[in-house]
């Protein structure tokens, strides 16, 4: 490609800038004319390595052609500064007198050509359209490289906002299973507690029933089932079973004045060590110092039915799922526990003439459960 070539076009495109460093004015003269005034780039003359190095620190320019004699300095000297000031630029060295050592430290300074003196406008010619040649190409590669860099800089922030999406959604989704996993759990713990009790005729068997269920789900334990009374606030024990420590009269009276008042306002309670000494009484530390304890009150309607009390030996104590199955079984015992009370209700309701007419039948023939009701002592 010519001078010709060149000039089509750069019609379309702003014009290179050529920085010529030359202190001959024949050269400068030479190659102003040799392009015409229709020039394929513009021309920047400077006949010092000082009025270059101001051009190079101030203008911009795509290729520097600079003589290697100068009258202030080596033209040598300005291609690190080239260098370092526009480093897309190309630049032609221009010696008279060359030496193998000049021209392989022009080029190791970045020099893309070294051009001996005499030369025709040919040769120069053909230098300055390979080196823009270059330099253009260089330039097209270079913005290339900066799209694909900008690219990749949106996508990689795409990809960490696509991530942090997917780590939420992951995060949402294993909260959710872990919830519906639960959920799962309860229902499961409920079914199988409602087929347990099966059909379940009176008070005693649903106490039995109960205590069985929770030593199946729960291991062995001590299992104390407070049931509420006719005033507020106040409890009698509704059935105990043993594994290591006796219901004697001692531990129940402390547990009647203690926990069960401190659970039926709690809701639920886990007291083991340091919680057992600060929230348990005197009286009840002595039978239950050393022990891990589980309680929950049993509601039906707001209204607490029941307060159910686990203690073993800490070293062996309660975990996690024991809570959970408590939690789990608690309100359904509450309304089996109402149902109950319904029935004995409807039997006395039915049975009332019947039991006016004659006192000694009617105690005879009442439901081995109606002690809860009367304030009599438990038969088993």
């Amino acid at each position: 490609m010519g001078a010709t070539a060149i000039q089509a076009e750069s019609k379309t495109a702003i014009k290179p800038r050529v920085l010529i460093v030359d202190d001959e004015a024949d050269i400068l003269s030479i190659i102003s004319t040799a392009f015409g005034k229709e020039n394929p780039f513009r021309l920047i003359q400077a006949r010092s390595l000082g009025e270059a190095q101001r051009i190079l620190e101030t203008q911009p320019v795509e290729l520097l052609v600079t003589d290697v004699h100068l009258p202030d300095g080596d033209g040598t000297t300005l291609l690190p500064l080239l260098r370092r000031e526009q480093p897309n630029a190309n630049a032609i060295v221009i010696s008279g007198s060359p030496s193998v050592d000049g021209a392989i430290a022009a080029l190791r300074h970045g020099a893309v050509d070294f051009l001996k003196k005499p030369f025709t406008m040919k040769e120069l010619s053909e230098r300055v359209e390979r080196a823009l040649k270059h330099q253009a190409l260089a330039m097209k590669n270079e913005k290339r490289i900066d799209k694909l860099r900008h690219a990749v800089k949106r996508l990689n922030e795409a990809r960490k906002v696509v991530t942090k999406k997917v780590d939420l959604l992951c995060n949402d989704l294993i909260t959710a299973y872990g919830e519906l996993s639960r959920q799962l759990d309860v229902v499961r713990t409920q079914e199988g507690y409602k087929n347990f009790l099966g059909d379940m005729k009176d008070l005693e068997q649903l106490l039995c029933h109960t205590m069985d269920y929770i030593m199946r789900q729960m291991g062995y334990c001590n299992i104390a089932i407070w049931l509420a009374g006719d005033k507020p606030a106040e409890f009698q024990l509704g059935a105990y079973m043993k594994f290591t420590i006796a219901g004697e009269e001692g531990l129940t009276d402390a547990m009647k004045n203690g926990i069960v008042k401190y659970v039926d306002k709690e809701a639920f309670v886990r007291l083991s060590g340091d919680e057992a000494q600060e929230n348990l009484t005197p009286a009840e530390l002595d039978y239950l110092a050393d022990q891990d304890i589980l309680a929950t009150n049993c509601t039906y309607l707001g209204e607490t039915l029941a307060v159910v009390v686990l203690f073993r030996d800490a070293n062996k104590g309660f975990v996690d799922a024991d809570l959970a199955t408590l939690k789990s079984i608690s309100p359904l015992f509450a309304l089996t526990l109402a149902s109950v009370v319904r029935d004995v209700q409807k039997g006395e309701d039915e049975n009332g003439l019947a039991e006016a007419h004659d006192d000694d039948e009617d105690r005879s023939s009442r439901r081995d459960d109606d002690w809860w009701k009367n304030g009599e002592a438990a038969p088993f």
